[in-house]
């Protein structure tokens, strides 16, 4: 079967080429036409760009879509031939996988186009997941991209006290119409002063670095009260020099706080849900679809494109250069 997928040949180039699928499928797989893929603006933006260690050109992109089941193999009992599903596949129009994480008879109880943002709710649900926070403790998110809004939205749904530290003002907008209440523009005020006063001078009990900017993990120790949290959601990238003794000793001395730092990588939980670990990849899915459908996790806010994905080349360009107007992208399959 022919399909067209997105391949970057080099760095900050995009396009859409075609290619062959064997529709042959393994026992556990299904073939999916894809209807709508949703472009991580961090992850792929550094493949975009380079800025990922390693990257090595040319190379594919993406990892959340939902499209229609064509073809199920024998073992496959989630999902039948025109059931929708999402998926942890990459852009392209057509695809072979084995993990479903949902699977839906149409139609939707939401928009279909919707569903792909799921992925970047189920990323940020692990900064809740890993947290000691709790009720009305005060959680301070920095970056408001797709990861640390949605993390925002189910820090404050588990009924923390959030705080938003973000540059660029659409985002800044985006989050108060998703319902976060606080926040803070570093380039407009001071953001060590503001969250002082926004917790009677305790600080956050948790800080969640949500861009992925070793720089800024200083920063995050510096908002964070006395043996509280610092989380890393966004996975650290590009290089940053500094001295590293001044860092850990914000987890080591009591003087400068004993400030736990975590992971929250998203594959510290199983993709599928066996019963072995009580959270997977799987079940974070069906929580955050079942938020979205209840109407109590604001996903329409966050898309601000539905482009062609012969058009894919102006939407990366844009969500690294011009932020204050792009920032959820889904790709429209369904007239490829």
């Amino acid at each position: 079967m022919q399909g067209k997928r997105i391949i970057m040949p080099a760095k900050r180039s995009v396009t859409l080429e075609d290619f062959e699928l064997d529709e042959t499928l393994a026992p556990n797989q299904i073939l999916l036409k894809t209807h709508y893929s949703l472009i991580s603006p961090g992850t792929e933006g550094a493949g975009y760009t380079g800025l990922e260690s390693g990257t090595r050109f040319p190379h594919g992109s993406g990892y959340t879509a939902i499209g229609e089941v064509l073809k199920a193999g024998e073992n496959v009992t989630k999902c039948a031939v025109g059931d929708f599903a999402f998926c942890y596949s990459p852009h392209t129009s057509i695809a072979k996988t084995e993990a479903v994480l949902l699977a839906f008879k149409p139609p939707l109880d939401i928009d279909e186009k919707l569903v792909p943002f799921v992925r970047m709710a189920t990323v940020a649900m692990t900064s809740v997941r890993v947290a000691s926070a709790e009720f009305g403790d005060t959680v301070a998110i920095i970056g408001l991209g797709l990861v640390g809004n949605s993390a925002s939205q189910l820090f404050s749904l588990a009924g923390m006290k959030v705080i938003g530290i973000e540059r660029v003002p659409k985002r800044l907008e985006i989050a108060r119409r998703c319902g976060i209440q606080h926040l803070i523009n570093p380039d407009e005020e001071d953001v060590h002063a503001r969250v002082s006063a926004l917790t009677n001078g305790e600080k956050a009990e948790v800080t969640v670095e949500a861009i992925g900017a070793p720089r800024l993990v200083e920063t995050a120790y510096q908002l964070t009260r006395t043996k509280g949290e610092v989380i890393l959601l966004g996975s650290p990238r590009g290089e940053f020099i500094t001295n590293a003794t001044t860092i850990l000793n914000y987890s080591h001395s009591i003087g400068l706080g004993a400030i736990t730092l975590r992971s929250a990588h998203e594959w510290l939980y199983p993709t599928m849900h066996t019963g072995e670990s009580k959270h997977s990849l799987e079940r974070n899915s069906r929580l955050v679809y079942e938020l979205i459908s209840e109407g109590k996790f604001k996903v329409e806010e966050l898309l601000t494109h539905v482009i062609n994905p012969e058009d894919a080349q102006s939407a990366y360009d844009g969500l690294t250069d011009r932020k204050d107007e792009y920032l959820g992208v889904i790709m429209d399959w369904t007239q490829v």
